[in-house]
């Protein structure tokens, strides 16, 4: 079945506004991610590059 542009877009709300949490870590992950490698680039270690889908430690 079709829909409309407008409910495309509610449906594309919807599904940014019902996960912000996941969205929220994934940002947090990622400035995580860029301060270690600013740390270990000030400290003069050598830098880890991490793969686009990596997360954690």
């Amino acid at each position: 079945m079709h829909q409309s542009r407008k409910e495309q877009g509610i449906e594309r709300t919807s599904r940014s506004l019902l996960h912000p949490d996941r969205r929220e870590a994934l940002i947090f992950s990622e400035l995580e991610a860029d301060t270690e490698t600013a740390a270990e680039w000030m400290s003069g270690a050598p830098v880890r590059r991490r793969s686009p889908g990596e997360h954690g430690r």
